[in-house]
């Protein structure tokens, strides 16, 4: 998808869900991957806010993803670009 295009309903269904995985990856390399202790034993407090906030972006992607999952129904929506062709023929 381009900045530029025009995003219809069952595409957005797939750009969340793509999100949802991009960030479920992240989160999990971040749980089972990264060491959170400092050299000196510390834990790693901006690590730990970064994981965090990852979380959170994770929860609020699946919850919208999910939310609008109605959408993706095949051959239910009519893009622009579709209803112009149909116009234009």
């Amino acid at each position: 998808m381009r900045p530029c295009e025009t995003l219809e309903p069952d595409d957005l269904v797939y750009e969340l869900m793509d999100l949802e995985r991009l960030l479920d990856t992240i989160r999990n390399l971040l749980v089972e991957d990264v060491d959170y202790r400092l050299p000196d034993g510390a834990r790693n407090i901006p690590l730990d806010r970064v994981s965090s906030l990852v979380n959170i972006a994770h929860f609020h992607v699946a919850h919208l993803a999910k939310g609008i999952s109605h959408f993706d129904v095949p051959g239910g929506y009519v893009s622009r670009r579709e209803l112009k062709e149909r116009a234009d023929a």
